[in-house]
C-alpha cells in the first residue's frame, strides 16, 4: 500500500502564508473570529483574514507550534497559515503530519523563528486522499480513546483520594 504513496517536498503540497498584525481597536473579547498567535488563540475579532479552515504554525517566538482551526480566522504576524489543495489533501492529515515533523527544531535565532523555505524542503510521503482520510479517522479514534483514558484516570484518582480520606 505504501508503495503507491507519492514522495514530495512539503513545498509541493503546502504554502505557508504570513499572518498580519491586528490593531488593538480591532480586537474584541467577544468577537466572531479567533485571532491566532504563535502558540494558539490570543484574542477575538469581528474581522477575518482568511476564510477557510486551516493550520496555524508559529513563525516567531513559539516557533513550530501548530494549531488547527475549523473556522474563519485572523493569523497574527508571528504566524504562518497553511494553504493547500483541498481536493488532494486532507487538512487534518496535514495537521497530524506537520505535528509529527517537530518543526520547533527548525527554529533559529535569538527570538526563535522558522524560515518557510526550511519547511518547504522537508521530504515525506503522501498517500491518496481516501487513504489520508482513513488515517485521520484512525488517529482521531485513537486520540479520543487516549483522552477518555486520561479522564477516567483522573476520576479514579479523585475516587481513590475520597476513599482514602474516608478510611482515615
Amino acid at each position: 500500500m505504501k508503495n503507491t504513496w507519492e514522495h514530495k517536498k512539503l513545498g509541493e503540497v503546502i504554502t505557508l502564508e504570513y499572518g498580519k498584525p491586528l490593531l488593538p481597536d480591532q480586537r474584541k473579547s467577544d468577537g466572531k473570529f479567533p485571532v491566532y498567535g504563535a502558540n494558539g488563540i490570543k484574542d477575538r475579532t469581528d474581522e477575518f483574514f482568511y476564510d477557510k479552515p486551516s493550520i496555524i504554525i508559529g513563525r516567531k517566538g513559539s516557533a513550530g507550534e501548530i494549531n488547527l482551526t475549523n473556522e474563519k480566522f485572523w493569523p497574527l504576524d508571528v504566524t504562518y497559515f497553511v494553504v493547500f489543495d483541498q481536493k488532494k489533501y486532507d487538512r487534518k492529515f496535514l495537521f497530524y503530519l506537520l505535528s509529527n515533523l517537530q518543526l520547533q527544531k527548525l527554529a533559529k535565532g535569538v527570538k526563535p523563528g522558522i524560515n518557510r523555505n526550511d519547511v518547504y524542503s522537508i521530504e515525506t510521503e503522501f498517500p491518496s486522499l481516501p487513504e489520508q482520510q482513513r488515517i485521520v479517522y484512525i488517529l482521531d479514534q485513537s486520540f479520543a480513546a487516549i483522552d477518555q483514558a486520561i479522564e477516567n484516570t483522573s476520576i479514579n484518582q479523585e475516587n481513590s483520594k475520597e476513599i482514602y480520606e474516608a478510611f482515615i
